[in-house]
């Protein structure tokens, strides 16, 4: 997944394409299973990332394998998809799908106004995400069939 907090990409898994056979791994579940309430937001990010990259090889290695692995995250840059992507074997993974969920800036806001508690991102560093997004383009990087879809607003929020 790619977007900048607040644009739906969790709603959008959610509400089109997890099945049984798929399993979503959420860097900010695991952040808010790593942190406490008083902790600052990005405390342990170094080992938010490390068990984020744990869960996603343990689903690709999974004998069982999954039909689809969504790695819910921002991913908004060139560098932090590269990251992911290097921290992992890939040897048995057929394709990499880049799903990049953008909605407009103004519509980001208004979704990230009906969050509550931690979920809830200061105005400033989304705008500063949006003016950073980097929108995927074909990646020669990795000998797999990268295939990147855009997503608008295909849903209406109730």
């Amino acid at each position: 997944m790619s977007g900048i907090a607040g644009a739906g990409k969790s709603t959008w898994l959610a509400k089109n394409f997890v099945e049984d056979r798929d399993y979503v791994i959420s860097r900010d579940k695991i952040r808010f299973m790593l942190i406490s309430d008083g902790d600052d937001y990005f405390s342990k990010e170094d080992e938010v990332f490390k068990t984020f990259v744990k869960y996603i090889q343990e689903s690709i290695d999974n004998p069982e394998v999954p039909e689809n692995i969504y790695c819910d995250a921002t991913h908004i840059t060139e560098k932090s998809r590269d990251k992911l992507l290097d921290a992992l074997d890939l040897t048995n993974v057929k394709n990499i799908s880049c799903i990049v969920v953008r909605p407009s800036l103004k519509e980001t806001l208004k979704r990230n106004e009906n969050r509550t508690g931690r979920a809830y991102v200061p105005k400033y560093v989304i705008r500063r995400m949006y003016s950073r997004f980097e929108r995927p383009e074909y990646d020669t990087k990795y000998p797999k069939d990268v295939k990147y879809v855009e997503v608008p607003e295909l849903w209406e929020d109730s």
